[in-house]
Formats: C-alpha cells, sequence, structure tokens
C-alpha cells in the first residue's frame, strides 16, 4: 500500500500528459533534421519559414525522399494549381 501510494505521489507507473500523442509522431534522427536542412537551403528555402524538423517528420510520415515531400507540400498549399 505505501509503495502505491509513493508510486501515484511521484507519477511513476502511469502515463504521463502527452505521453499517447508523443507515441504517434516518429522521432527523426539528428541526421535527418541536418539532411533536411540543407535540402531546404540548396532549394532557396528560408529555414524561419519552414522547419526542417517538421519538414524530415512530414518526410518520415509519408514514407517519401524530400523532393516528393516539398511537391507535395506545394500541391496541397496551392489548392492543386502547381
Amino acid at each position: 500500500m505505501i509503495l502505491l501510494d509513493l508510486k501515484q505521489k511521484h507519477g511513476i507507473g502511469r502515463a504521463k500528459r502527452g505521453d499517447m500523442a508523443k507515441a504517434s509522431i516518429k522521432k527523426v534522427a539528428n541526421a535527418e533534421i541536418r539532411a533536411a536542412k540543407s535540402f531546404l537551403e540548396r532549394r532557396g528555402l528560408k529555414t524561419e519559414d519552414l522547419s526542417p524538423k517538421k519538414f524530415a517528420m512530414a518526410a518520415k510520415e509519408l514514407d517519401k525522399g524530400f523532393k516528393e515531400t516539398l511537391e507535395i507540400l506545394a500541391k496541397q498549399l496551392s489548392g492543386g494549381q502547381v
């Protein structure tokens, strides 16, 4: 009983807030983020406008390369006019 109270008091053994949402997002390595940043800079896109981390996560989630991901994003943002 005492151990159970301590676990509850310190949050051990319980899912913390936000853990479930993080579980569904695929993690990206630092090397992937650097590659995405390099790709975006070569294309002349500012990293302030488009986060390299989010871009790398989108590419991983879509299971596409950076070029295909950029084409998909451009098509979605332009309403299919690209």
